[in-house]
């Protein structure tokens, strides 16, 4: 009898151990099981959430982009003398010439001679040729072409690529070019040999193309060099723009192009 009551008990402490392993071996399973449910789930939640985030972003940077002073044109009364500063601003009047909205690129390159993207904007959006190309720290390029509903843009890493831009605090102007070497230089052109330049000076777009607005990011100024053969120097600049991780752009529409680019035509004819 105390045999058979300790059988009993033995018995009675496997079974638990049993159901106790068994119940650890289920468990570890279902976190098998559910863990990468859950990462997956997880993941497409703070995909959608970094989305969001990222579309709130970009409708901030519109707005203060359209209130940059850039985008503006003030025409002051001719036929007003100004006696102070306040009386200068209240007879001044302001013109919209530049409107931005943004698009997401849906295809890239930038290890090419001929670099280019496509957003996933085009007319059906009122894309058009010739449209500014921004990115969130400078200049990225100009659109090429337009379908219903993409646009490809040629950017800064392109041969035909050309801006128009000026060197700070020097207040020259020259083109920024790409020499097909990296995705992070270029070159700055047409600067005079005298001209004082050093190491960190700012290159901007110098608003004189109907394209770009005026002081818009091209660069920094990464290396100076002078020519032996020539009266400019040799200006290696550093992009703004790091066209490796850019993800959304900037579209900048002239509200007078076609007014502009007819004039510009017109003085072409009579030379």
């Amino acid at each position: 009898m105390f045999l058979f009551v300790i059988l009993q008990i033995l018995c009675i402490i496997m079974m638990t151990q049993h159901v106790k392993y068994t119940s650890f071996g289920v468990s570890r399973i279902c976190q098998r099981v559910v863990s990468p449910i859950n990462k997956a789930w997880y993941n497409v939640l703070r995909h959608f959430s970094l989305n969001y985030e990222n579309e709130q972003l970009v409708q901030q940077n519109i707005k203060l982009l359209d209130e940059r002073d850039n985008v503006f044109v003030v025409q002051d009364d001719s036929l007003y003398t100004a006696f102070s500063e306040e009386d200068t601003v209240k007879h001044q009047k302001r013109m919209r010439l530049y409107d931005y909205s943004y698009a997401n690129i849906v295809y890239k390159t930038t290890d090419k001679t001929h670099n280019i993207i496509i957003i996933d904007k085009g007319a059906a959006d009122s894309v058009t040729i010739d449209m500014a190309v921004l990115s969130a720290n400078g200049v990225c390029g100009v659109v090429s072409d337009v379908t219903e509903h993409f646009s490809s843009v040629i950017i800064l890493l392109h041969p035909d690529a050309r801006i128009s831009s000026k060197l700070l605090p020097a207040n020259i102007y020259g083109t920024v070019l790409w020499d097909g070497i990296s995705p992070h230089y270029a070159q700055l052109t047409d600067i005079p040999q005298h001209t004082p330049v050093e190491v960190g000076d700012t290159i901007v777009t110098s608003g004189y193309s109907n394209i770009f607005p005026k002081d818009i990011m091209v660069g920094t100024v990464a290396k100076v060099e002078e020519s032996g053969h020539s009266s400019f120097l040799n200006i290696k600049v550093k992009l703004a723009t790091n066209f490796k991780n850019i993800n959304t752009v900037y579209l900048v529409r002239n509200m007078y192009a076609t007014e502009i680019n007819k004039l510009k035509a017109n003085a072409e004819n009579h030379e």
